[in-house]
């Protein structure tokens, strides 16, 4: 979709800068419709109309299930002097900026001489400016316009439209609407479930809090899951530098590594290794990457990206019963899933340099670009986010203990928990340490994998790699190794 409306501007743009395209889309179009009413010298109606659909096509996946959500709730409920206000608050936010747009720049345009000599030269610039905004959001920009803007802007200038949300209670509104949504159809363990489901919004039983729980992007599959992931081999994947991240799996003889660059775009990619369900995800955010058997249930599904986020964490949705889910804990937090106190099943994933995980698995499958959809993977989507010591979302209690975005690699035993900063290993290979009273081993190897062994069952652990403050967050009474 955005490729289309991206297309729809640069064919705009480049009408403005050469009117000699607009002329034969004019001739086009007049040869099959007659419009004669609005044929002008330029753009005009058709002009407006093109702009305005390619613009439309961009932004109403963000805005539209909003307001569509707004005027549903509005019909379907008795009289409420907060469901007007919210309504009538959407709309004037949308429409009050584009009058004034509209009837300022034409009043100025038809008084002042300047405009009226030299107004070819002038849609030629405006031109070069939509030429400009395609290339802008073509490349992914965009976002990290937006991202830079959260991290550098006053919370009161970029969160008004949540601020104002929260003074009149748009979630109650919103929850009162999704209330009505039916029962899921409970199916059989081992049965496959794929369907489409409502965000499970009954708090009863849940883990965390509404107000725990930002919107990160607008809506549900705001940013699409991989569904059917395509692969390469490690020969074929010329595009991939030797110092890439990559997450790498070695389950049951297979070997399969997906890159970081899909990852930041995609967050979720739902495949199928030596004929399991598997879910790769990965937070940006919290730089955390886990592996989970996608059964909820006992039931195999997908997973996708909810929109939400929980002290800067995904929060993923099962497309079985609309669950929300924790990305670094693997909880069901909201839903069924959380009453049953259900956590996914972990499948070991480690994080290493391309490079180093090819040299050990030459055979190795690598996750393709031909993914379905159009986005810039040589592009970081966060702009300086890894550098710098910014959140772009709240925690609750952050945990200044270390630098917040030093890598550690954080354990679990017991309900007890220690982190490791990965710069440890710089010195030491093997670290033998206790984590309540467990004895463990930590080794790093050759690839940079870091491998954890229970000394006292021999059992292996799967750490996870994650940013500290998102570690200490989910577990705040964690142990820090000195």
């Amino acid at each position: 979709i955005r490729t289309l409306a991206v297309a729809l501007l640069i064919v705009f743009g480049l009408s403005l800068v050469f009117p000699i395209i607009w002329e034969k889309i004019q001739v086009f179009i007049e040869r099959y419709w007659h419009f004669g009413a609005y044929q002008s010298q330029g753009s005009g109606f058709w002009g407006g109309f093109l702009t305005g659909t390619s613009l439309g096509i961009i932004w109403t996946p963000c805005i539209g299930p909003v307001v569509a959500a707004m005027a549903t709730l509005a019909a379907v409920s008795s009289f409420s002097f907060t469901i007007v206000v919210i309504v009538f608050a959407y709309a004037l936010g949308t429409a009050v900026p584009l009058y004034f747009i509209a009837k300022g720049g034409s009043s100025t345009s038809q008084r002042l001489t300047f405009f009226k000599t030299r107004n070819q030269k002038i849609r030629q610039v405006f031109g070069i400016v939509v030429l400009a905004t395609a290339l802008f959001i073509w490349t992914g920009a965009d976002r990290i316009l937006q991202a830079w803007t959260l991290a550098n802007l006053p919370q009161s200038w970029t969160q008004l439209a949540t601020i104002f949300e929260s003074s009149v209670k748009v979630d109650t509104q919103l929850n009162q609407l999704k209330g009505s949504q039916k029962q899921v159809q409970k199916a059989s363990p081992g049965e496959t479930v794929v369907r489409k489901v409502s965000l499970q919004n009954d708090f009863t039983g849940a883990k965390v809090n509404p107000e725990d729980l930002l919107q990160g992007c607008s809506i549900q599959d705001c940013i699409p899951s991989i569904n059917n992931p395509k692969f390469e081999s490690a020969n074929d994947a010329s595009w991939l530098r030797d110092d890439d991240m990559v997450f790498a799996i070695d389950y049951k003889g297979i070997q399969k590594a997906y890159t970081q660059r899909i990852l930041n775009w995609h967050e979720i990619i739902n495949d199928e290794i030596a004929g399991d369900p598997v879910a790769i995800t990965f937070c940006p955010l919290c730089g955390s990457a886990l592996a989970f058997e996608r059964k909820v249930d006992g039931v195999i599904t997908e997973f996708g990206v909810s929109g939400k986020l929980h002290n800067s964490d995904l929060v993923m949705y099962d497309r079985y019963e609309g669950n929300l889910w924790q990305q670094i804990t693997g909880e069901g937090i909201v839903g069924p899933a959380a009453r049953r106190n259900e956590v996914l099943k972990q499948v070991p994933i480690i994080t290493t340099p391309w490079g180093e995980w090819k040299k050990e698995h030459p055979s190795t499958e690598v996750l393709s670009r031909n993914t379905g959809f159009s986005r810039n993977y040589d592009q970081y989507p966060y702009g300086t986010y890894e550098q710098d010591d910014q959140l772009l979302f709240g925690v609750k209690g952050l945990d200044k203990s270390l630098q917040i975005k030093t890598v550690v690699y954080g354990i679990e035993i017991d309900d007890k928990s220690k982190a490791y900063p990965e710069n440890v290993f710089d010195e030491k290979k093997v670290i033998e340490d206790t984590v309540g009273n467990v004895a463990i081993r930590l080794e790093r190897t050759q690839s940079g994998q870091i491998k954890v062994i229970n000394l006292q069952t021999q059992e292996k652990i799967i750490p996870i790699r994650l940013f500290w403050f998102a570690w200490a967050a989910f577990h705040p009474d964690t142990e820090l190794y000195q």
